[in-house]
């Protein structure tokens, strides 16, 4: 759709955002979040007292719900051992603790977390942008999955070009000859 992942520079997992980037892009902005070996415990652990503590997740702060919000997000993200990489690629997932199948059935474990503010206005952001930028869209997703003939088909024309071009000047220079 055009969304760039990124990674900001702070730790609060609340902090998650959707914002235009340039005319036709938008980006999406995460927190980092550390996949070492005794994090995932951690993770488990305030997920689970967020949803001890908290009865329904609409009618909270959004930091009430942040941990639950922001692992259902990655969820989200995550369905294959590339997927995984892309996000330590982005550095939105870092630490070396886990493996990539280790951290991707980690957060497969996660997808029966419950929605909260934060995911409910990620998700509005992303709705709001691909109601918005239908076009956009569109064109991104024609070029994307069509780059590499849109390529080849404009290496072809440029060498096409350039052999007519030389041929013209062989044939003009033919002509001004005695």
């Amino acid at each position: 759709m055009g969304i760039d992942l990124t990674a900001k520079d702070t730790t609060e997992l609340a902090q998650v955002g959707i914002k235009k980037k340039r005319f036709f892009f938008a980006e999406l902005s995460l927190p980092p979040l550390s996949v070492t070996e005794a994090r995932p415990s951690r993770l488990v652990n305030m997920a689970a007292l967020e949803l001890r503590t908290t009865t329904d997740f609409f009618s909270v702060k959004e930091e009430d719900s942040a941990v639950c919000s922001y692992l259902r997000l990655l969820c989200m993200m995550v369905h294959r051992e590339e997927d995984v990489q892309e996000l330590r690629a982005k550095g939105i997932l870092q630490g070396a603790g886990l493996t990539n199948n280790e951290t991707l059935d980690f957060f497969i474990r996660f997808q029966g977390l419950p929605y909260g503010l934060c995911y409910a206005r990620v998700f509005y952001g992303i709705d709001t942008y691909r109601v918005n930028r239908w076009i956009s869209i569109m064109v991104h997703t024609f070029v994307y999955r069509n780059n590499k003939t849109i390529l080849t088909t404009f290496s072809v024309l440029s060498v096409v070009a350039s052999i007519l071009g030389t041929l013209k000047s062989l044939l003009k220079a033919g002509r001004s000859l005695p």
